[in-house]
């Protein structure tokens, strides 16, 4: 199987990934089997006669599997190409540069994990002009046990790593990296808030500025201080993103203007500034003179984010939506509470994003307090050392157990729970922790038994099958089935589901038959892991699932 790859317009050189799959006897890759075997091919798009040169991975990876996650021109000519490998067990990725002619390869940069941890997949490293060195993103060390994703700066010739950004927040994104100025770009959350993002600027190493400063700066964090004289136009703006010309090289006065898009928790608007003063100079749109009169009509939660002390010293990230009718002073009220979890290793739930959800539909017609976390596992909130199912189920049921004790108005006696994918896993996991709070859960496409799960995500966290027997075993959501209580449970699942197939509902329904436990089903034929074709169908049986388990009285506010 040949994928699209990239392309040199300056040679009309193409590298071309190709996966080979007659190795592999079956098309699912779970745990322990093997994986198809990648290529990578240099080849001529112009001149078909030009045999095809094979760009051979790192002496370390033969005669062993290994995965491909990117590959890159390295200079303007395009004379050179680099490729990232990285391990089977994704604790080792190594950075290989090849140059034509004959595209041998030699390694110049290596990243390994920390003892029992894993590698992210990162973008592609940025190259300087002149290839001698590039930035990537990799987790580094902040105090005693955590590690955040930061941007290192790597000099070939020097064979020299410097970590230019620092603190306990996360790099999302290097968005450019301006070599005649010195500034690299980035986007980032907040250290305090990290369901914010934000546009940052740091002076790269290469500067000759004697008095370069070591921190980088937000931009958007304080708009009084940057964004002075467009504050107003940002107000209620917190999670940016934001666009440059990453591809050099860039002319004399280097990279001179940027786009700055607001994407939450106000209405969307975006704008041009310049990249010396950062002055506003043209609006591209703005939502809000469109939509935000409409929007003020419709009676829609109010979002209240906090965050929950968790053991060792790490803490949950909460968002409530808050109903319409919910008002501080109703002190006796007791509104039901709807849980939505994730929980995916590495992933946010809690974000500042703009957003109309099922959730905020939830909240508004059913005068719902809908819940969203963000527990240990999340992204920034350390990783779950060979272990599903475990620290991040129970997390769940320490933040519920806060937020009743402190929350009055929220009703114990009436709390559901549900996710998707692994949000599903979770909540099935939660029902069978024996935990004594939520009332009833709906697991959409869960995935049940790790040893039919991808392999690049399960081996990542869990390891090999065969070196970690009891942990497959531990995490196996059929183990805790018979601990589900009866009628708490709706199982929701495509046929067509490639991400979590079709056979993790069945032998958890199974398992749960076996138990004598009563619980609801509902297959989509032909449908997949998004249930795309049938999401209303979906949701509106979802919501009649929770009236009934939850005595909701539906609210006409929207």
């Amino acid at each position: 199987m040949v994928w699209p790859g990239w392309y040199s317009e300056v040679r009309a050189w193409s590298a071309v990934p190709c996966i080979e799959d007659r190795p592999v006897p079956n098309s699912e890759k779970s745990p322990g089997t093997k994986n198809p075997e990648v290529k990578l091919w240099i080849a001529n798009v112009n001149n078909t006669a030009v045999k095809h040169k094979e760009v051979r991975p790192p002496e370390v990876f033969e005669d062993t599997e290994y995965y491909f996650t990117s590959a890159g021109w390295v200079n303007h000519d395009n004379t050179q190409v680099a490729a990232v490998w990285m391990n089977r067990p994704q604790n080792l990725s190594v950075i290989s540069n090849c140059r034509a002619p004959n595209w041998l390869c030699v390694e110049t940069h290596a990243e390994r994990a920390a003892e029992d941890s894993w590698l992210d997949v990162q973008p592609h490293p940025v190259f300087a002009k002149d290839g001698n060195s590039f930035l990537l993103l990799a987790a580094v060390r902040e105090g005693d046990y955590d590690r955040f994703t930061h941007i290192k700066h790597i000099t070939l010739s020097y064979q020299r790593t410097a970590v230019i950004t620092h603190g306990r927040y996360e790099v999302t994104k290097i968005l450019a990296w301006d070599f005649v100025n010195h500034n690299v770009y980035f986007l980032g959350t907040s250290e305090s808030k990290p369901g914010q993002r934000h546009l940052y600027v740091v002076r790269d190493p290469a500067t000759d500025d004697p008095i370069r400063s070591l921190e980088p700066q937000c931009l958007t964090c304080d708009l009084r201080i940057f964004l002075r004289s467009s504050q107003d136009h940002y107000r209620n703006c917190s999670y940016f993103s934001a666009y440059l010309d990453p591809i050099p090289p860039y002319d004399k006065d280097g990279l001179t203007h940027y786009s700055l898009i607001c994407e939450g928790p106000g209405l969307p608007l975006g704008s041009v500034h310049l990249a010396t003063n950062h002055n506003m100079v043209k609006v591209l749109f703005n939502m809000k003179e469109i939509c935000e009169a409409k929007l003020n009509k419709l009676a829609l939660p109010t979002p209240r984010t906090f965050e929950v002390p968790l053991p060792q010293n790490y803490r949950a990230q909460v968002q409530l939506l808050l109903p319409p009718s919910w008002r501080e002073e109703l002190r006796d009220a007791a509104y039901p509470v709807l849980v939505e979890v994730n929980g995916r290793p590495g992933s946010n739930s809690v974000t500042e994003k703009f957003s109309v959800s099922w959730g905020k539909y939830m909240s508004s017609k059913n005068d719902v307090v809908y819940i969203k976390l963000d527990v240990r596992g999340s992204k920034g909130q350390g990783k779950l050392s060979r272990k599903l199912g475990g620290v991040e189920v129970q997390d769940q049921i320490t933040v519920l157990r806060y937020l009743l004790d402190n929350l009055k108005f929220l009703d114990r006696t009436r709390i559901a729970v549900w996710g998707w994918g692994y949000g599903g896993y979770v909540t099935s996991m939660v029902l069978g922790s024996q935990q004594k709070y939520f009332k009833c859960g709906i697991a959409i496409s869960p995935i049940a038994d790790w040893m039919f799960y991808n392999s690049a995500f399960t081996e990542r966290v869990l390891g090999y099958p065969s070196e970690n027997v009891k942990v497959y075993v531990e995490a196996d959501v059929r183990q805790r089935s018979k601990l589900i209580p009866s009628d708490s449970l709706y199982l929701i699942h495509g046929l067509a589901d490639i991400t979590a197939p079709y056979q993790h509902s069945i032998s958890l329904a199974h398992s749960l038959a076996d138990a004598g436990i009563m619980y609801r089903y509902q297959s989509y034929a032909d449908q997949g892991h998004d249930l795309e074709g049938v999401l209303e169908h979906a949701y509106r049986s979802m919501e009649d699932y929770l009236r009934e388990c939850l005595t909701l009285d539906s609210d006409e506010q929207l």
